[in-house]
């Protein structure tokens, strides 16, 4: 950018190219000046809220694919084994369900109970 043989000196092509500059950075920085911090609220397993603790005993499948970590394979095989075995008098009962280890006891334990009634 010399600027000879246009007419225009060089150092006014300097000074175009840096007002230019100057303008995009201020639109730039008036927009970030602007925008507020976006807040995001904690993450939250997908689990329905409900009243009350689930009941292993009483749940059906769909209930039980409510829990975090718990899909239909995993429901029907609570429900199967449910089914054989008898209720589940609690968490060490739970995990004799094929699948069914001690950390997915702890992640489901806040929405479970074991109650012995049958009836939801």
């Amino acid at each position: 950018m010399s600027g000879k043989g246009n007419g225009v000196p060089a150092w006014a092509l300097w000074v175009l190219t840096g007002a230019v500059a100057a303008a995009v950075l201020g639109w730039y920085a008036r927009d970030r000046r602007d925008m507020q911090p976006v807040r995001l609220a904690p993450a939250e397993p997908a689990v329905r809220q409900q009243q009350a603790a689930l009941n292993v005993n009483a749940a059906t499948a769909e209930e039980l694919e409510d829990l975090p970590g718990v899909g239909p394979v995993l429901a029907q095989r609570i429900l199967d084994w449910r089914e054989e075995h008898g209720p589940f008098d609690g968490p060490e009962a739970l995990e004799q369900v094929p699948g069914v280890g001690p950390a997915l006891c702890r992640a489901i334990a806040p929405y479970v109970r074991y109650s012995e009634e049958r009836t939801p």
